[in-house]
């Protein structure tokens, strides 16, 4: 995750100093709507949250898959450990009802 952290903040160093190099004003054409005089720096920076946003909400649902997995083993997991202690400790009463107690040896004087 550290790594994750770090590949991060450095993509967010190397688009911010590409944003501050590229700051002229451009105009934008999206289907039917122009943007005039719009700096290149907020086009840049929308992108890339645009990306971002995107890009979490297509892996969203495998987060919620897994994290549900994840509940669901931990609840079949806690009841396979009490089932174990369960079972342990009826084996242990059972070995000491089969062990034989030991008889002190009867002393004829």
């Amino acid at each position: 995750m550290q790594l994750y952290a770090v590949l991060g903040l450095l993509f967010a160093l190397l688009v911010a100093m590409f944003a501050v190099q590229n700051s002229t004003a451009v105009d934008i054409r999206i289907l039917t709507w122009k943007f005039s005089n719009i700096s290149l720096v907020l086009v840049i920076l929308g992108s890339v949250v645009g990306g971002a946003l995107i890009a979490f909400l297509l892996g969203l649902p495998k987060q919620l898959r897994n994290m549900i997995k994840i509940k669901e083993l931990s609840a079949q997991n806690q009841r396979l450990v009490t089932e174990v202690d369960r079972l342990t400790q009826e084996l242990g009463q059972e070995k000491e009802m089969e062990e034989p107690k030991e008889e002190k040896p009867v002393v004829n004087e």
